[in-house]
């Protein structure tokens, strides 16, 4: 099989307990594959009493039973039990592979590191700042991971990986991560496989417009689903910058949407005196979306729906950089790999918000 593996891939390791936004908070459910469950069950004296324990199988998915503290095995020293005690040889697979994002598209696979993690996000920041191209190396060797998708069309999945690469290029040639370019790209691809006629380039499109950020907006995307009162206990620093962005613009019960507006363009303007190179970053952020995500298109065809979930993403990623730098001096780059992971941790759920 040939594995196409990211640049920053093989640079990630696990800082462990040093980790400021650790993946075994109760953030996900932790699946646990079938064949570890058996091994479970099979498992004798206290040890085996306590996997079992320690494990809930609802619907054939079988998941720990996460605490308000994260996962059972996650000690006061922030260290796995289970990795402790016995290695990864009682560890689920999601454990072990975590960050590290495998793709299988039957084809090919790509093997890249999801931001959701502080370190991984780390590599990213350094990287983008340093103007390092994220790039695939190119081998070949057997994979043990499924593959991910029912599509077998192999000719749009290389029509993907020629727009994919053509949207990049874009971004390397001054176009914003935001451009309506995009998006219109987008509504054009989509209406092209609704029609089944011939699917456009995006090199073939310009647009001066941006994709305009409101408030209204953003209570849209953050009111149904990502923000809930459970954050304080789960992930006490995006708690910390939702509860400060309704305070200062008033969430749902917004009485000036236009002042309210204004005051949130004023806050993102002031991100610059700490991080100058934004614009930079915010471009290679959606880059790094397209790299990891935009292959989503090939299984449910969403054009519009993928790209403009990129450009939201890094729009909020914005708000919570500058929330968060708003009332501190300097910020280093460990500080916002924290707050872009953390908002990494729960990103997916605006998707179902957008229309």
């Amino acid at each position: 099989m040939e594995i196409k593996r990211i640049s920053i891939f093989n640079e990630f390791k696990c800082i462990a307990k040093d980790c400021p936004a650790s993946c075994c908070r109760n953030i996900w459910k932790i699946p646990v594959d079938p064949d570890m469950y058996a091994k479970y069950l099979d498992e004798k004296g206290i040890w085996g009493l306590l996997l079992r324990c320690s494990t809930v199988n609802r619907r054939g998915l079988t998941t720990f039973r996460n605490s308000l503290r994260g996962c059972p095995f996650w000690g006061t020293d922030h260290l796995c039990g289970i990795q402790k005690k016995h290695g990864e040889s009682y560890m689920p697979a999601v454990c072990i592979q975590f960050p590290r994002q495998l793709y299988n598209l039957e084809f090919f696979c790509e093997e890249t590191l999801y931001l959701a993690c502080p370190e991984a996000a780390r590599l990213f920041l350094t990287s983008a700042a340093g103007d390092r191209p994220f790039e695939f190396t190119v081998t070949e060797d057997n994979v043990s991971y499924e593959v991910n998708t029912t599509n077998d069309d192999r000719e749009f999945l290389d029509y993907l990986q020629k727009s994919r690469d053509e949207l990049i290029k874009m971004l390397e040639n001054d176009i914003s991560y935001d451009s309506m370019a995009i998006l219109h790209y987008g509504q054009d691809s989509q209406n092209a496989c609704l029609n089944q006629t011939s699917l456009p380039s995006p090199q073939d499109y310009e647009a001066h417009e941006h994709y305009q950020m409101t408030c209204e907006k953003i209570d849209k995307w953050l009111f149904n689903g990502f923000y809930h009162s459970k954050l304080r206990t789960i992930s006490p620093l995006l708690y910390q910058l939702c509860r400060k962005y309704i305070r200062k613009f008033g969430g749902q019960n917004r009485r000036n949407p236009r002042a309210a507006d204004k005051k949130l363009a004023a806050l993102q303007e002031s991100l610059y005196d700490k991080m100058p190179n934004l614009d930079k970053i915010l471009n290679r952020y959606y880059e790094y979306y397209l790299l990891t995500d935009f292959f989503e298109i090939y299984e449910d065809y969403s054009f519009s729906k993928h790209l403009l979930f990129g450009i939201v993403k890094t729009h909020l990623l914005r708000l919570f950089f500058a929330l968060y730098a708003e009332d501190r001096e300097n910020i280093n780059t460990h500080e916002f790999a924290t707050v872009m992971a953390v908002f990494e941790q729960r990103a997916q759920r605006i998707y179902s918000s957008l229309s």
